[in-house]
């Protein structure tokens, strides 16, 4: 596939996407939430608090058990794109 037709078939892949949530957009509770955690990241920005910092106060064990997770992740042997083959 060259890279027009790789642009088209992702332009369509998107036009679908977004077709799909937008009747979320226009949910209330989508709107409050989305509303939440872009005030939650103002907050964290202006005092210097990383999202982590924030999940350890709200519940640490949470914080903790997503922190292992990463390092899990980042202990495994990183997989090549085949973009990145090229």
């Amino acid at each position: 596939m060259n890279n027009v037709e790789e642009f088209f078939a992702l332009s369509k892949r998107i036009a679908k996407d977004y077709e799909a949530i937008t009747p979320l957009l226009r949910d209330p509770e989508v709107v409050r939430a989305a509303q939440f955690l872009g005030e939650l990241d103002k907050l964290a920005q202006r005092y210097d608090f990383s999202v982590t910092d924030i999940l350890k106060l709200i519940d640490p064990g949470r914080a903790l058990e997503s922190e292992r997770k990463k390092r899990d992740k980042d202990r495994q042997p990183q997989r090549r794109n085949r973009r990145d083959a090229r």
